[in-house]
């Protein structure tokens, strides 16, 4: 029939319609679980590959991996370990380590295992003073400039202490009731 309007099922009618805010938080909430995923991922596989994140805060690794870069390490025996490897050992006398870049290695007579290393970094004119006598290092097997900076940032305490505060808000907003429309008829 011409001028009738067309017709509606009693399952569209009853379908409610998604409010804007509901939208917003199911996109935040994704977003949030999505980066508390990542940061999951992230620990597990440092904890079960062995891998380390390293800061390093002095450009002596500099164009390779600049001041504030981050570089990714895994610890290997120093019998595996190469001219031109770029690893991080202990720092004799300092409770921070040295990522530098091998130049030279050498047997330790009496130990089979240990490596004397002879390392310079990259934007440096001279190897270091003396050489690193060690069982094993953190060989590094990617870097990233300015990440180290961030990770830094990240992990300070008040940092730390916003990201809590952001996570209590979200748990909140997330469970709080909602309050519902009344219908009029």
């Amino acid at each position: 029939m011409r001028g009738t309007a067309p017709s509606t099922s009693a399952t569209e009618d009853a379908t409610p319609r998604r409010r804007p805010v509901d939208r917003v938080r199911t996109v935040v909430m994704t977003v949030a679980g999505s980066v508390g995923l990542a940061c999951l991922l992230a620990w597990a596989a440092v904890a079960f590959t062995g891998l380390s994140f390293v800061v390093v805060t002095t450009g002596s690794m500099a164009p390779t991996i600049p001041a504030g870069g981050l570089a990714i390490t895994h610890r290997v025996s120093a019998a595996e370990l190469d001219d031109g490897d770029v690893v991080t050992v202990p720092r004799p006398g300092s409770t921070l380590p040295v990522t530098h870049r091998i130049v030279a290695i050498e047997r330790v007579r009496g130990d089979a295992a240990a490596r004397s290393l002879t390392l310079r970094g990259d934007d440096n004119t001279a190897d270091d003073r003396q050489p690193y006598v060690v069982r094993d290092a953190g060989l590094a097997l990617a870097h990233a400039p300015a990440l180290g900076t961030v990770l830094v940032a990240l992990t300070s305490p008040p940092a730390r202490g916003l990201a809590v505060a952001v996570v209590g808000v979200l748990v909140a907003w997330a469970f709080w009731p909602e309050r519902r429309r009344e219908q009029t008829t």
